[in-house]
């Protein structure tokens, strides 16, 4: 019995020493990382939640790429890109939620096999520009539940001039 009190302290213990250190990972993922081609250039930002789908947590977190390519129309786009198919065809809704605003729903293109949510335009792109906080969530299919990502896209305002300036197109 002494030995299940002890071991009951110490993870107590733990739980305090975890709770008041902050977590690593959420400065790791809050950073974008940058490409540049020719004509186009990317801007990677990993979620601040884990993917998760019905009860069971999939280690692994969406991306959220925003691009521009001066070969293509729309110039820019934005992608979230998970690892699990979602079901459908074509389109899907997403509901979209920017800093502490209401929701409002989109239809996104299903694309790269299902694993990824795209949406085409400066306009899409832009109002990240004014936003602190993306939060995101989606079906994967009938049974499967649902599937929220949440993106801390403060700053990228700097991130989209220096995306602009490498396709040479006006920031959105």
């Amino acid at each position: 019995m002494a030995w299940r009190y002890a071991a009951g302290r110490i993870l107590a213990a733990l739980a305090v020493v975890a709770l008041s250190v902050p977590p690593a990972d959420a400065q790791q993922f809050g950073r974008w990382k940058i490409s540049r081609g020719q004509g186009a250039a990317s801007a990677t930002l990993y979620s601040l939640n884990t993917l998760t789908a019905g009860n069971r947590t999939i280690e692994y977190h969406p991306a959220l790429v925003v691009s521009c390519e001066t070969r293509r129309y729309p110039v820019w786009r934005q992608e979230v890109q998970v690892r699990r198919a979602i079901s459908g065809e074509g389109r899907t809704a997403v509901t979209i939620r920017l800093d502490n605003g209401g929701a409002f729903s989109e239809e996104w293109a299903l694309v790269s096999m299902s694993r990824s949510l795209r949406l085409d335009g400066d306009h899409a792109v832009g109002r990240l520009a004014r936003a602190r906080r993306l939060n995101m969530s989606w079906r994967f299919g009938v049974f499967s539940g649902r599937g929220e990502a949440v993106f801390d896209v403060a700053g990228i305002s700097d991130t989209l001039v220096e995306l602009a300036e490498a396709c040479g197109t006006p920031v959105p």
